[in-house]
C-alpha cells in the first residue's frame, strides 16, 4: 500500500503538468511546453518568499499565482500570437525556446543546486490502509482529482469550455460563430500558467527547488498526455495514476536505474494499439 500511495502522488504530479497542456491546447491549439517551468517558477518563488522573506503561507501562494499568470500572458502575447499565420512547428520550437529562458533566468537568478523547502513545516507519517504515507500525499493526489474534475467539468458543461472545443476543432469556423479566438487563447494561457504557479508551492515540500525539475516534469507530464489521450482531462488523471504506479513498482522489483525504462516500454506498446491514446478521439477525415 505504501507503493501504490507513493505511485498515485507521483502520477498526481505528472497529472497536473498534462492537465495543463490541456488547457492551453484546448484555449489556443497550442500546447505549453513551459508548463512544467511555470511550476518549477513557484517552486522557487516559494523558496524566496518563505525561506528568505518569511512571509505567510497565503502570500506565497498569491504571489506564486500573480507571476506564473503574467509570464503566461507574456508567453501568449508575444511568443504565440505572433505565429498565428505561420506554418510548420514554429509555434512548437517558440514555446521549448520559452521553456529555456525561463530556465536560465531561475537559474541566474537561483543557481542550478537543489533547494529544500520545508514550506508546509516537519514532514508526519500517518497509516493508511496498512501503508504509510505523508499528509502532503493525500493532499496532491486530492488537488489532481479535483482539478481533473474540476476541468472536465468546464469543458463540457459551460459556454467557455464548449467554445474552447469548438476552436479546437475548427478554429475558422468558431470565428465565424462569433467566439473571440484570440481573447480565449490569452484567458487560457494566463489561467493556466497561474494554476501552475500556483501548484509549485504545494509541490516544492515533496521535490525539491530545482531547475534540472522542469526537464523531467515536462517529458513525463508529456507522456501522460498522450497515453490519455490530448484534450481528454478524464485520460490524463488515469493515464497519470498509471504511469506514477508502473514507476513506483519498477522501481521495487525491477530497480530504480530501470523505471524509465518500463516507463516507456509501456508507452510505446500503448501507442501502438491506440495511436489516438487511451481516450482521445480518432479524427477521420474525408478527402
Amino acid at each position: 500500500m505504501t507503493e501504490i500511495i507513493a505511485g498515485l502522488t507521483t502520477g498526481a504530479i505528472y497529472a497536473m503538468v498534462a492537465l495543463g497542456y490541456n488547457v492551453t491546447f484546448l484555449a489556443s491549439g497550442v500546447l505549453n511546453f513551459a508548463h512544467a517551468n511555470l511550476m518549477v517558477l513557484g517552486m522557487f518563488v516559494a523558496y524566496w518568499a518563505h525561506s528568505i522573506g518569511g512571509l505567510p503561507t497565503v502570500l506565497v501562494f498569491l504571489i506564486a499565482l500573480l507571476i506564473a499568470g503574467a509570464v503566461g500572458l507574456v508567453e501568449e502575447r508575444f511568443a504565440i500570437r505572433p505565429l498565428r499565420n505561420t506554418s510548420g512547428s514554429a509555434e512548437l520550437v517558440t514555446m521549448i525556446g520559452v521553456a529555456t529562458v525561463i530556465t536560465g533566468v531561475i537559474a541566474v537568478a537561483f543557481g542550478t543546486d537543489a533547494l529544500r523547502v520545508p514550506f508546509f513545516g516537519p514532514e508526519q507519517t500517518v497509516v493508511l490502509l496498512g501503508g504509510r504515507a505523508q499528509p502532503l500525499d493525500l493532499i496532491i493526489v486530492a488537488a489532481a482529482i479535483v482539478l481533473a474534475a474540476g476541468l472536465h467539468l468546464i469543458t463540457h458543461r459551460t459556454r467557455v469550455g464548449l467554445a474552447a472545443l469548438a476552436q479546437t476543432d475548427d478554429r475558422e469556423a468558431a470565428q465565424l460563430r462569433g467566439i473571440n479566438v484570440g481573447g480565449l487563447s490569452m484567458w487560457g494561457f494566463a489561467v493556466a500558467s497561474a494554476a501552475g504557479g500556483l501548484l509549485g508551492p504545494l509541490l516544492v515540500s515533496k521535490t525539491f527547488a530545482a531547475t534540472s525539475l522542469a526537464l523531467v516534469l515536462a517529458v513525463k507530464g508529456f507522456v501522460v498526455l498522450v497515453l490519455g489521450g490530448v484534450g481528454s482531462h478524464r485520460g490524463v488523471l488515469i493515464a497519470a495514476f498509471g504511469i506514477g504506479l508502473i514507476e513506483a513498482f519498477g522501481a521495487r522489483y525491477i530497480g530504480p536505474l530501470y523505471r524509465d525504462v518500463v516507463v516507456f516500454g509501456v508507452f510505446a506498446v500503448v501507442l501502438l494499439a491506440f495511436p489516438q491514446g487511451l481516450f482521445g478521439d480518432r479524427k477521420v477525415r474525408a478527402v
